[in-house]
């Protein structure tokens, strides 16, 4: 979807210290400060829950925006509350994982307590909660063993932490992360609660009932397709719409207000839509939509959206059902696919959010709702398992692929490589059906993605040009190979109706293939620096050495990407070669075009003879190494050349009064890049 921006995370406020028996205002919010390092004193409470978190999502003027390494919200839900908890301190948990979390207890509980007396905390559905809290909860709180979310100061800490603009909990440890397995889904319909909330600080602009249904409806029909029809959404009810005392920016806490006024509770195959007002201004944070991320697709899950958009809701019941985001992988090195590193890209790469526009698990754009691409789909069932033909690990098998949203015969290929253990998939698409438009506009064909890290989709470019495009295809002659080299997919022909397509793979070390040669910048001449640019290779190189040569003959010490030329290389030619190596693949060598180095003057040239009208100047051509077979001449007035003065000496004229001269010297030698050097002006000249 194309989403409004968000707050980064969530708003932040100083604790409520509340004096019995009024509710004090909380206080302005303000970032959060880094938390201090658990100890022995510090009041902690033990969390155990199902950990709920949303993706990131991107603002329609920052659709292409790389992709963060952590979720955007996060709450345990501990019985029907969700409790928010610092996202960064769990962004390595997959969402809906069981979770038991040593959370800090906030300082207004942790000062109520110390001083005995109530503490009053405002909540959902306008309800306040009284706690009755003693030195002695802290205390227990603080011994080293983490108070029960059952205590009194367990109580009190979620109440909290579920109060209008209260920040969310520091998380000093995680101590139990089970991840829940993936599953295929089960068929079934996903039955929608909808209710038409004003979050704080907007105006209410309720959508009607027709406008709803037909949001819901066109959802269903959406799912319908992409699932053979397994996959069904309803709408079971519209509750009474309401102002809520929440901001769109504590989407947990809107949710559990929500839940708590209509009575709404989860369940397997069901999803609590909030309806916001569709024009909220920016300054409330809101996104445009936003999903809990589940599990399975069976998983319930919570939305908001601003406004009816069908493709809104598809895409955050997507979240519900497990999806993530449809992204992108682009690399400054052009490369086609890369390892990860330490579970992320490489620093020279980016999976930008979005990125890939022909699934519905991108961004919203007018009239679109592409398929949802196929390495999810046929993980999760929603594919019939004859759509993809899975390919041996050695030889070459061709395939003939029908375009996905025809939704007939053989749609995609998959493979795992045999030396990275990847799995990639090919696919085809055709703009017909619902794949007739896409977000970015980009071209329709022979399509390559895999999975990156969190369970995104990501599509692989075949023509690399270091930035994102609109050209992901991979044209008919053309061929993207796998990092590791033992995978490669060449398009041998496409139509309309279907792409025929050679996959080759190999369990044995392959050599690098250099698509672009490596390049020499910077400017020849003496005493300047130039740079090796290593060029393009399939599949990316994990490791690049470089080594200099001048006319041919290696340069001893020059193995660095940059190299400072000295008089020894004036004359001559230079070139470097790369050597491109990775796991499990043969070293590959490729040398650049030559450079040519200018003649150096070793002693500049210089104007003898006095500066004065009606003398002769001469050009004195000074020392150059290696020694010039000529020179020509070209003679300047305050740096401009003056006409037909190109002799070694010049005869100063009245013209010249007043100005500055100099001689520029060219000096040329056989097989060698030509040297110029200008020489100092002279004095002005006078009569």
């Amino acid at each position: 979807m194309t989403h409004r921006p968000l707050v980064a995370a969530l708003a932040t406020c100083a604790a409520l210290v509340l004096a019995a028996p009024a509710v004090a205002s909380p206080t302005a919010p303000g970032p959060a400060a880094a938390a201090p390092a658990a100890g022995d004193d510090v009041a902690q409470v033990r969390l155990t829950g199902t950990l709920l978190t949303t993706a990131v999502e991107p603002g329609p003027g920052d659709a292409h925006e790389p992709r963060v390494r952590r979720p955007a919200h996060a709450a345990v839900q501990v019985g029907d509350t969700l409790v928010p908890v610092d996202a960064t301190a769990v962004a390595d948990v997959p969402s809906g994982s069981r979770v038991t979390l040593d959370v800090r207890v906030p300082d207004s509980v942790v000062d109520a307590a110390g001083e005995g007396r109530a503490l009053r905390v405002p909540t959902v559905a306008g309800r306040v909660e009284t706690h009755d809290l003693e030195g002695a909860d802290v205390d227990a709180a603080s011994d080293g063993s983490p108070a029960p979310a059952s205590s009194d100061i367990g109580r009190a800490t979620t109440d909290q932490a579920i109060a209008p603009d209260a920040q969310p909990l520091v998380v000093d440890e995680v101590v139990v992360n089970r991840t829940t397995a993936a599953a295929s889904y089960t068929p079934a319909t996903r039955k929608i609660t909808a209710v038409n909330v004003v979050p704080r600080g907007g105006s209410a602009d309720p959508a009607s009932s027709t406008e709803i249904r037909r949001m819901v409806a066109g959802a269903d029909t959406f799912w319908r397709a992409s699932s053979r029809g397994t996959l069904q959404i309803s709408l079971e009810r519209i509750a009474p719409s309401f102002r809520s005392a929440f901001g769109c920016d504590e989407p947990s806490k809107l949710w559990n207000d929500a839940a708590a006024r209509i009575g709404w509770t989860e369940a397997s195959n069901t999803t609590l839509l909030l309806v916001l007002p569709e024009d909220l201004p920016p300054s409330l944070g809101c996104s445009y939509g936003l999903g809990t991320i589940g599990t399975t697709p069976n998983s319930a899950g919570f939305v908001y959206g601003m406004g009816t958009s069908v493709d809104l809701l598809a895409h955050e019941v997507g979240h519900n059902m497990s999806l993530m985001h449809a992204d992108l992988l682009t690399c400054e090195t052009r490369a086609q696919d890369v390892r990860l590193s330490g579970g992320w890209w490489p620093s020279a790469c980016s999976e930008w959010d979005y990125g890939d526009g022909q699934d519905i698990m991108s961004a919203d754009g007018e009239g679109s709702s592409p398929m949802l691409s196929t390495p999810r789909a046929w993980q999760l069932g929603l594919l019939e398992r004859s759509a993809v033909k899975a390919l041996p690990a050695d030889g070459v098998t061709r395939v003939t692929l029908r375009p996905l949203a025809g939704r007939t015969g053989l749609r995609g290929a998959t493979v795992v490589s045999s030396y990275s253990g990847v799995r990639y998939w090919v696919e085809y698409r055709t703009p017909s059906g619902l794949d007739a438009d896409n977000t970015y506009g980009q071209k329709t064909g022979v399509r390559v993605l895999r999975l990156g890290p969190g369970g995104t989709t990501v599509l692989l470019d075949p023509t690399p040009t270091g930035d994102v495009d609109a050209d992901l295809r991979l044209t008919s002659g053309r061929t993207l190979r796998t990092y590791d080299g033992r995978v490669g997919v060449r398009t041998v022909s496409a139509s309309s109706s279907a792409a025929v397509v050679d996959i080759t793979t190999s369990s044995t070390a392959t050599r690098f293939t250099s698509t672009s040669a490596p390049r020499i910048s910077g400017t020849a001449g003496v005493g300047r620096t130039l740079t090796a640019r290593p060029g393009g290779w399939l599949p990316a190189a994990t490791s690049l050495t470089y080594r200099w040569y001048r006319d041919g003959a290696a340069i001893s010490g020059a193995s660095s990407r940059a190299y400072r030329q000295t008089t020894a290389d004036a004359g001559r030619s230079l070139t470097v070669r790369v050597v491109a190596s990775g796991p499990g693949l043969r070293a590959t060598s490729s040398y650049s075009a030559a450079v040519g180095v200018p003649l150096h003057a070793t002693t500049r040239p210089s104007v003898a003879g006095s500066p004065r009208v009606g003398r002769t100047l001469e050009g004195r051509v000074g020392r150059w190494t290696p020694t010039p077979t000529s020179y020509a001449y070209r003679w300047y007035r305050d740096g401009r050349p003056i006409t037909d003065a190109r002799g070694s000496t010049y005869r100063v004229t009245s013209s010249d009064l007043g100005r500055r001269l100099a001689v520029r010297v060219t000096a040329r030698r056989t097989g060698s890049t030509t040297g110029i050097v200008t020489s100092a002006p002279t004095a002005a000249v006078t009569r």
